[in-house]
């Protein structure tokens, strides 16, 4: 028999987070003993002894009643609440609270549905969302209906982080486990901030007590900042998971690769970017799982209710519970890898409607955002490491910066650093390949280092080149793409562009096979690269390559082909 997914809803008692059971059994509403004494410590009224059969079969005593403040997104009021113990969940919203509430749970789209009645029924003092628009570039009218739609999304702007129930973090273990360690040993000063950060958490509902057969200690690292070793913002507190990560199954779920993300950008007017509030903290740990993510300190053991970082799977299912949320939106103009959001626009007015469809899908989803972190309706904004504009896509001089003032290598593992900061921008950089060659060999399994002149002629020409670098023009997906190719002694290379301006650049160096082809089978071979490595931008589209005809002029006729030449050959008409 399957088993049937339980409905569970994040909700907010007295403002702490509670995962509550949405039960249609359940004649009244129900809060476990264990939440009741952990959170709200006051008496219930009417302590009595009576006892209760839950639909579980699990018999409780009836402790009393409670009456707390619940909030589920805009919805609050005051409701009463039976404490039971040895109850298995930690609260369950009976018919009593379906029935007066009235808010409906829609199985298939995993979300509660509050009519807009009950949501007048319970305003709220909010304070007017002030985001800075001086760098948009607007005309006062502009700013007017930016900032109105703004306040139409209050509650998306709020200071502290959302919560959204489309898709639980699992810990999937298996048959394995527990897992416990012993806490780390710290000086009355860093046991200070450890207890700081951890009644920071229990207040904002992040953590709560737990008893658990797991146990994982804490670690503090200390922040690029210039605050005193004694201030508890100087560290960052994170739990050493390294034990329970070895036991987890990593989730099956693809990562944008991000040189796809910039080349389904389209060529944008307006713009913005969106960074999600605590991106982490905003996914919901599955209440089966809430006990693998204990840690232990001097003072107890608690546990998170929201993902933490550190925890193995929790970059992938972020990424699927964003990638749910705004299904809807993706592709068309909005494009996003983890919590960063970039949405395009060709006008003020289409931005303003992409804007509030992408505020009602997070919304609806129960996410907030950090609006020091937005920039909005922006000509030029930073997106991943990049500048993207309406002229196309450049580099970020500050980045750039970084690279330019690097020292020449000292051994193989700063050579290898090198090329990785460099490789991120070689889709600007003609030849990269070429150009790079002997630095690669220096890679090389076994390679002795020897800095030669050859390695710093390559050394300075990249860093001088990433100076120039060009912008690259934003693809136009109904213009025609033009390919240019090219073949050396060492390697192989290709740029896009449409209207004599660069998409990208490509390039690779030959394996050792590859060195041995004549010129016009590295001809070949760099064509049909180009045309596998640029395919997703022209996909099925016609598009013109450019290359050395003389070398390929055998192709075309038939005439004089090598063992190779002829399956290379077929293998551009088949690309």
């Amino acid at each position: 028999m399957t088993p049937v997914e339980l409905p569970y809803v994040p909700i907010l008692l007295n403002e702490t987070f509670i995962t509550a059971l949405w039960d249609t059994g359940a004649e009244k509403s129900f809060i476990s003993e264990e939440v009741y004494r952990n959170y709200f410590s006051y008496r219930p009224r009417q302590k009595t002894k009576d006892r209760v059969v839950t639909a579980q079969g699990a018999p409780c005593n009836h402790l009393g009643r409670v009456e707390l403040q619940i909030r589920i997104r805009e919805f609050q009021k005051p409701w009463e609440f039976h404490i039971l113990d040895n109850m298995q969940y930690q609260c369950i919203l009976g018919i009593d609270f379906m029935k007066a509430s009235r808010l409906t749970l829609d199985f298939d789209q995993k979300s509660l549905i509050i009519p807009d009645h009950l949501i007048k029924q319970t305003p709220k003092e909010e304070k007017l969302v002030d985001i800075d628009l001086t760098e948009s570039k607007l005309d006062d009218e502009q700013q007017r209906q930016l900032k109105a739609l703004f306040n139409n999304f209050k509650g998306l702007f709020s200071d502290q982080p959302g919560l959204t129930h489309v898709v639980y973090h699992e810990i999937d273990t298996g048959d394995k486990g527990p897992v416990v360690s012993r806490p780390y040993k710290y000086d009355r000063v860093k046991q200070g901030i450890i207890d700081y950060h951890i009644d920071k958490m229990l207040r904002d509902g992040t953590i709560c007590p737990i008893n658990s057969p797991y146990a994982s200690p804490v670690v503090l690292t200390r922040k690029n900042n210039d605050l005193p070793p004694d201030s508890p913002e100087a560290y960052r507190f994170a739990i050493d998971y390294r034990k329970l990560n070895g036991i987890t199954k990593y989730p099956r779920y693809p990562l944008p690769v991000i040189d796809d993300l910039l080349t389904n950008i389209p060529h944008t007017n307006v713009m913005s970017t969106l960074d999600l509030r605590s991106g982490y903290f905003q996914l919901a740990i599955s209440p089966k799982d809430i006990e693998k993510t204990a840690f232990i300190t001097r003072n107890g053991t608690f546990a998170f209710l929201r993902m933490p970082f550190g925890l193995s799977g929790a970059a992938p299912n972020f990424q699927r519970a964003i990638d749910i949320i705004l299904q809807p939106v993706i592709g068309r103009f909005v494009s996003v890898y983890m919590d960063d959001v970039i949405i395009t626009s060709p006008s003020f007015k289409d931005h303003l409607d992409h804007l509030t469809q992408v505020f009602t899908l997070l919304r609806d989803a129960g996410l907030t955002l950090n609006k020091e972190k937005c920039h909005f309706a922006r000509d030029k904004l930073k997106y991943l490491g990049l500048i993207i504009s309406k002229e196309g896509i450049e580099t970020d001089n500050r980045k750039i910066r970084a690279i330019t003032e690097m020292k020449p290598p000292k051994n193989n593992r700063e050579v290898s650093k090198f090329l990785g900061m460099t490789g991120w921008y070689q889709k600007f950089i003609p030849r990269y390949a070429d150009i790079c060659e002997p630095l690669y060999q220096l890679k090389k399994k076994g390679a002795k280092f020897n800095w030669s002149g050859e390695a710093q002629d390559s050394f300075d020409q990249i860093k001088r080149t990433l100076t120039e670098a060009p912008i690259l023009q934003l693809p136009n997906f109904s213009e025609q793409f033009n390919l240019f190719t090219d073949a050396s002694g060492v390697g192989i290379g290709a740029v896009l562009q449409q209207n004599q301006k660069p998409i990208a650049f490509a390039s690779r160096t030959l394996n050792k096979a590859e060195r041995n082809y004549t010129v016009t089978e590295r001809e070949c071979l760099a064509v049909i690269w180009a045309l596998n490595k640029f395919k997703t931008y022209f996909g099925p589209l016609p598009v013109k390559v450019i290359t050395d005809h003389a070398a390929l002029t055998k192709l075309t006729n038939g005439k004089n082909l090598s063992s190779r030449d002829d399956p290379m050959g077929i293998e551009i008409v088949r690309v």
